[in-house]
């Protein structure tokens, strides 16, 4: 790998038109200069000009190009002014000497890998003119051990963070919305669980017991709950619509998880080396499920998946389970098609999801049903009791489980819905 980047590296610098100013190298446009590396490396404090004079033409010194620090490693300290917009891919990769860095407020762009390995950094201000941070900008940077995120950033890479594994704090503000996996991956120091604009990011890995995701997250992204062993059960709400890849990898404490009806996809290796999983309830809303997303779950006995259409998967995504030796439970209309599709056909028993047999109506039972902020709560039915729900076209929605006999559903205001009782169905207007 380093040898692909070495040779990429000079590669590049032979065909650039490179200049030399000062002791800093600069590639020259018409009027303008981005700094870039050359044949000395650099070391010591760096400040860079505002502009330069060559051959009788003036500069502007607009950026700070890929790769122009990488590999110093006795760089110190640098100064970068307010004429410089963009600081590119790679710029200090690996400079482990940095100490101390003040990026301009003219900055609208830190690019992937910028500050890669740059250990010796203990603290850094992003200005609010930044918008964008690239993949694994901050990645490896051990010393960092406070960071605040302005609200003009709306976007930050994947592997942001990695690895910043002295981090003890992080603000990022409701501007972003576009989130990487693994953004704050191994960074074990963070002691706050951290929700960015209605997305769960992350949960610290000694969080041990049940943990309920609050009901405005609309995402749970890559990495947010991996490696939390201590994990033993998780409430996911009606509001998340997507699970990222790897979100529970490695939770070994965790025993059983129910999805809700609101998800609509589950991301690759989403519950990898999950070893104490013994049951998985997947809704009807889910249509894809990603590569090895159940993994080495090595005691999964039982798997309810609600969708009348068989979901869109890839052959291994149980590749490590034991599911010769599991039950899958599907729909009775749809039990053909999962015994014959891949991986589901693997299991050792399929059988048609049973509905409750032979309960008095619901009347008789003092079942309430209430609807409110479009969500359906039903309370009075029996603990474990499953509930359909329909479209008044009769297309399937989802199901919930009751918990100490109550049970709640999120569907559209306005509409109307479906609830089927174990032999009964009853209209419900959804407010």
């Amino acid at each position: 790998m380093t040898t692909l980047i070495l040779s990429v590296f000079f590669s590049i610098s032979a065909s650039a038109d490179v200049v030399e100013v000062d002791g800093i190298y600069y590639d020259i446009s018409e009027t303008t200069a981005t700094v870039t590396y050359g044949d000395n490396e650099y070391s010591g404090d760096i400040v860079i000009p505002e502009s330069i004079t060559y051959e009788n033409s003036k500069y502007s010194v607009t950026s700070i190009g890929d790769w122009a620090f990488s590999y110093c490693t006795g760089l110190t300290s640098i100064t970068i002014p307010n004429s410089v917009t963009s600081i590119g891919n790679y710029a200090f990769w690996d400079c482990y000497g940095l100490t101390s860095i003040t990026i301009p407020n003219s900055v609208t762009s830190i690019g992937d890998y910028a500050f890669y390995d740059c250990c010796s950094l203990t603290s850094i201000t992003i200005p609010n003119s930044v918008t964008s941070i690239g993949d694994g900008a901050f990645s490896g940077c051990l010393g960092l051990t406070s960071i605040t995120i302005p609200n003009s950033v709306t976007s930050i890479g994947e592997l942001a963070f990695d690895e910043c594994s002295g981090l003890t704090s992080i603000t990022i503000p409701n501007s972003v919305t576009s989130i990487g996996d693994y953004v704050l991956n191994l960074c074990d120091g963070i002691k706050n669980t951290i929700i960015v604009n209605d997305m769960f990011v992350y949960l610290p890995k000694t969080y041990t017991g049940h943990y309920s995701i609050p009901e405005n997250i609309t995402k749970i992204i890559g990495g947010a709950f991996s490696e939390c062993s201590g994990l033993t059960s998780v409430t996911i709400p009606n509001s998340v619509t997507s699970i990222g890849s790897s979100a529970f990898a490695y939770c070994s404490s965790l025993t059983s998880v129910t999805i809700p009806n609101s998800v609509t996809s589950i991301g690759d290796w989403a519950f990898s080396e999950c070893s104490g999983l013994t049951s998985v309830t997947i809704p009807n809303s889910v249509t894809s499920i990603g590569d090895w997303a159940f993994d080495c779950c090595d005691n999964l006995k039982n798997v309810y998946c609600y969708s009348e259409e068989v979901p869109s998967t890839n052959v291994w995504i149980f590749d490590g389970t034991y599911i010769e030796n599991a039950t899958l439970h599907v729909p009775a209309s749809a039990i053909n098609a999962y015994k014959t599709t891949k991986p589901w056909s693997g299991f050792g028993t399929i059988k048609a999801i049973e509905g409750t047999v032979g309960v008095e109506s619901v009347k008789d039972r003092g079942i309430a049903i209430q609807s409110a902020g479009g969500f359906i709560n039903i309370s009075g039915l029996d603990n474990n009791e499953k509930v359909s729900f329909y479209g008044i076209d009769g297309k399937a929605l989802g199901s919930a489980t009751a918990i100490n006999g109550t049970t709640s559903f999120a569907a559209q205001s306005g509409s109307i819905v479906v609830a089927k009782i174990g032999k009964e169905n009853i209209k419900i207007a959804v407010k």
